[in-house]
């Protein structure tokens, strides 16, 4: 078994949330979408009609979200890796 690279997971994750968010503003302005209720219980400080303070904010939140889910995944799963693999006597 193989460790999971945490800064990779990190990346990753922001790039699909950032992606998200604003294909769904977009499709909000343009398209008359209401994907915003999803962002505004999720995002604390996200505001709309939008602004750049709330836009800002909420893009922050993802920031720390896209930490956050590794470090309850990534962190564990890869303790667990090392554990099993020195209970094996493997390098």
């Amino acid at each position: 078994m193989m460790e999971l690279n945490f800064r990779a997971s990190v990346f990753g994750i922001l790039v699909a949330l950032v992606v998200s968010y604003a294909l769904c503003i977009a499709g909000d302005l343009l398209f008359g979408w209401t994907m915003y209720q999803v962002w505004m219980p999720l995002l604390p400080g996200f505001t709309w009609p939008l602004t750049a303070g709330g836009s800002l904010l909420g893009l922050l939140w993802l920031v720390l979200y896209s930490i956050f889910v590794p470090i309850v995944f990534i962190l564990p799963y890869n303790y667990l890796v090392r554990k099993s693999l020195s209970g094996r006597g493997a390098n």
